[in-house]
């Protein structure tokens, strides 16, 4: 049975991850200018940043021996909080396109 303490490491691990791929794919989305450019950098440099992170994490002990199995540790530490952050991106943020109609001056000045 897994403790408190070792859900709450896996917990904080996915909630990192998860705004890390948010705000990466929100970058990307937004200074590249091709759509399949930014699909790709998401795709192929995200999970790049997750190997660091996780490898800190690991050595902090959060969330050692949650898992059995290392095919459920990627699916929760990494597969999840990714497609989670890529679909806030997605669907809760406006799009670029959004972004360059704004105007310079706040409130009309």
């Amino acid at each position: 049975m897994v403790s408190a303490v070792t859900a709450a490491g896996v917990a904080f691990i996915v909630l990192v991850h998860t705004a890390i791929a948010a705000f990466g794919a929100r970058y990307f989305r937004v200074t590249l200018s091709t759509r399949w450019g930014s699909l790709v950098y998401t795709f192929v440099l995200l999970p790049l940043v997750y190997v660091p992170t996780t490898l800190v994490f690991g050595a902090l002990g959060l969330g050692a021996g949650a898992f059995s199995d290392p095919g459920q540790l990627i699916v929760v530490t990494w597969a999840f909080p990714f497609f989670l952050g890529w679909s806030i991106d997605l669907f809760w943020m406006p799009s670029p396109e959004e972004l360059e109609e704004l105007p310079d001056q706040p409130n009309g000045q």
